[in-house]
């Protein structure tokens, strides 16, 4: 006899008050294929969600990895910009210091020759323009005095933009090919 009929007639002998242990046997059989039909279709079900999940979770964790890497890339661009900047913002500080030298000698030779061009002297002749220009240029020649002067300053100015070159070179050449690596890696 099948399973659907066996428990059909067990049903229909307890409708009808007819108790037997084949009955309950067959009642309890039917039950327990039912309830390990159950738990099989559960688990089935549970495996697979577990499976999708753990899915989601691995594609999660390599963009969160993608995420760290593009972040360590901007990090370490961004410290070795404040590393640039840094040491062009020492260096421009110490360079301004020599401009204002520089500033203090020429500043007064310039003054003397706009005042020069604005009271009109200059109209005469090439000749006389030649030779006053002559007389103007020893005049307001710096003297063999303050050249020697403006010359440590000069001479530190020119190491300093060497120093600049080389670490503002280095720098921002590091800082650009770590943009350019996370611009490849983003595409």
């Amino acid at each position: 006899m099948s399973d659907k009929l066996k428990i059909d007639v067990a049903l229909a002998n307890l409708e009808a008050g007819k108790f037997s242990f084949r009955t309950v046997d067959a009642v309890k059989g039917h039950i327990s294929r039912l309830e390990s039909d159950l738990v099989h279709r559960l688990h089935a079900n549970a495996l697979a969600d577990f499976k999708r999940q753990e899915l989601t979770n691995w594609r999660q964790e390599g963009e969160l990895r993608k995420l760290n890497a593009t972040i360590y890339a901007l990090l370490r661009a961004n410290m070795l910009t404040e590393k640039a900047y840094e040491g062009t913002t020492s260096l421009v500080i110490k360079m301004a210091e020599y401009f204002q030298v520089s500033r203090k000698f020429a500043g007064a030779s310039f003054g003397r020759a706009m005042a020069i061009l604005k009271s009109g002297k200059l109209k005469s002749q090439a000749a006389d323009a030649t030779s006053w220009i002559h007389a103007l240029l020893k005049e307001t020649l710096p003297t063999k005095d303050a050249l020697e002067r403006m010359t440590p300053y000069v001479s530190k100015a020119v190491g300093y933009l060497e120093i600049f070159k080389k670490y503002a070179g280095a720098y921002l050449e590091k800082a650009s090919a770590y943009l350019s690596t996370l611009h490849k890696t983003a595409a």
